[in-house]
């Protein structure tokens, strides 16, 4: 039998708090290199952190099956490189979630994916 499975616009916003939830004063970190296969696999050797935002001690919150980020600070940019994908971590670093980076049709579109060592980057 098919799966018909569907959620109600409250169990959707009650799921998705509750992996929000985990970021609370978590991090967001961006990528240069190869995106691993799943949020499980290990960063390699290949991939480098090109800039990394702190989220607030309350990330942000849902309405319907749709998350929100609260501000995050501006950062400076740690390395040179090209954004390839993204890392939100809990605050003690065990990975919640990844995803493409990129500036159109991507998970997370920037302006620019291309990222230079020092200067100052911020997320709207």
């Amino acid at each position: 039998m098919p799966s018909n499975l569907f959620l109600s616009d409250r169990g959707a916003s009650t799921c998705v708090n509750a992996i929000g939830n985990q970021l609370n004063s978590g991090f967001l970190d961006i990528y240069a290199g190869t995106q691993p296969a799943d949020a499980n696999t290990a960063t390699s050797g290949s991939n480098y952190i090109l800039a990394e935002f702190t989220f607030s001690s309350v990330a942000g919150a849902a309405v319907g099956s749709t998350w929100t980020t609260n501000p995050i600070a501006a950062t400076t940019c740690t390395s040179t490189g090209v954004a390839s994908f993204y890392r939100a971590y809990t605050s003690s670093r065990a990975t919640i979630m990844d995803g493409s980076v990129s500036t159109s049709g991507a998970d997370f579109n920037l302006n620019t994916n291309n990222f230079r060592q020092g200067i100052k980057v911020t997320v709207t």
